[in-house]
């Protein structure tokens, strides 16, 4: 059960000195990612590109991740946050790593030839079975904690020194993100093959911001990860736009 109320000198301390910044910079996160879902949609309806359906799915939930992160400052700590939360890490280890299936539906949209065969493109979905898989004990193992970061009200699956919301709060150790990484590293390995085919760096760009602001400490300190998402999400669907604007379809 959530913690009905928590105190926090720490947390108090670090909201006192950010406002309301961060819980607005998410709600701002949150319209981008609706905007892209958007078009995503318009993409899906107007070329019937099998990637753009393939991301819908975790392109809402990208939404509904940003958007319970921006509520908590309204909500506070409570059930009501607490059960909008769940389905932002569920959403995440279910189908994060959807990317890596539409990655291979934009290469083969791109013309690589080797993606007319049924076993290559097999072969992203079953890398991303497998780390879907790899995460799938995460939805018994871990539990939801409160944490504070500045003005942001939210709860989390790992707790450390710099979101804890009380200098006595336990620390919980984050688990290895294996699925984001080759997530991440697939999209910029496709996008780095369709900018040297088509010109076209959206998806390499979107991967290294991605990689970015989640690896390096400085960034991922201040959230930016988040705003990786964007630019991931956002490389992926632009470059989809993109192909079929050049009259490539095979999706």
């Amino acid at each position: 059960m959530p913690e009905q109320k928590f105190t926090s000198k720490v947390g108090l301390d670090r909201q006192s000195t950010g406002g309301t910044v961060y819980s607005l910079m998410f709600l701002v996160f949150a319209c981008l990612q609706a905007a892209l879902f958007v078009w995503l949609l318009k993409i899906r309806r107007e070329t019937g590109a099998k990637a753009a359906a393939v991301l819908l799915v975790p392109q809402f939930f990208l939404i509904w991740d940003n958007a319970r992160v921006a509520a908590g400052y309204v909500l506070g700590f409570g059930d009501l946050l607490y059960w909008l939360t769940w389905p932002a890490f569920w959403a995440h280890w279910l189908t994060g790593c959807w990317l890596i299936i539409a990655s291979g539906s934009i290469l083969k949209i791109a013309g690589f030839k080797i993606l007319q065969h049924k076993w290559v493109m097999g072969s992203f979905c079953l890398v991303a079975t497998a780390l879907i898989i790899h995460d799938l004990p995460l939805f018994w193992t871990k539990e939801l904690y409160p944490v504070c970061d500045f003005d942001l009200i939210r709860y989390s699956t790992s707790i450390n020194e710099l979101n804890r919301c009380s200098p006595d709060q336990e620390l919980i150790a984050s688990v290895f993100p294996l699925a984001p990484l080759i997530t991440c590293l697939i999209v910029i390995g496709s996008g780095m093959a369709i900018w040297m085919r088509h010109g076209l760096p959206w998806m390499m760009i979107g991967g290294v911001v991605m990689l970015t602001t989640a690896a390096v400490p400085v960034l991922s300190y201040h959230r930016l990860d988040n705003l990786g998402e964007v630019f991931i999400a956002g490389g992926a669907i632009l470059t989809i736009y993109q192909l079929h604007s050049r009259g490539l379809t095979k999706s």
